[in-house]
């Protein structure tokens, strides 16, 4: 091996943000296809010529796609997060450090979960307005998700 090249060293900084966008999701063919499509709409739309739901449903797609692909990011983060904390909660508490109520913890879990389940039940009622735009978010979220 030859030790006199010097290696070039990059920082720790640019590797993760590299790491983070290694497989972009703005290189992903369908959000070329429905960037084209929007920014078309958008032509047409201010030279008067077309209605504004190309627009809608394109940009709604492409919110959609890149939301899934963040959510996807964040909850592989979030699961490595969980993950620590429930082991280090359950060392605690094996070792005697903490002492848990497990029926109040249980209960403020289903409060939680009930004020979620309300909580979409009213989102599912405004974005049923919104039918052929929700529709586009949640392929282009499904896809985004999916985009590894």
């Amino acid at each position: 091996m030859d030790y006199d090249q010097e290696q070039p060293q990059e920082s720790s900084s640019h590797g993760m943000c590299a790491a983070l966008l290694t497989d972009a999701p703005w290189n992903s063919k369908s959000v070329i296809a429905a960037a084209v499509a929007t920014v078309g709409g958008l032509a047409s739309w201010v030279a008067d010529l077309t209605s504004p739901a190309v627009v809608g449903i394109g940009g709604s797609y492409l919110g959609g796609f890149f939301f899934g692909w963040a959510f996807r990011r964040f909850l592989k983060m979030a699961a490595l997060i969980t993950g620590g904390l429930l082991t280090c909660i359950a060392v605690l508490e094996d070792t005697g450090w903490i002492d848990l109520d497990w029926t109040a913890v249980e209960t403020h879990i289903s409060h939680a979960i009930a004020a979620a389940h309300q909580g979409a039940e009213g989102l599912k009622h405004i974005l049923s307005g919104y039918l052929p735009s929700t529709g586009a978010g949640a392929v282009g979220m499904f896809f985004g998700f999916r985009k590894r």
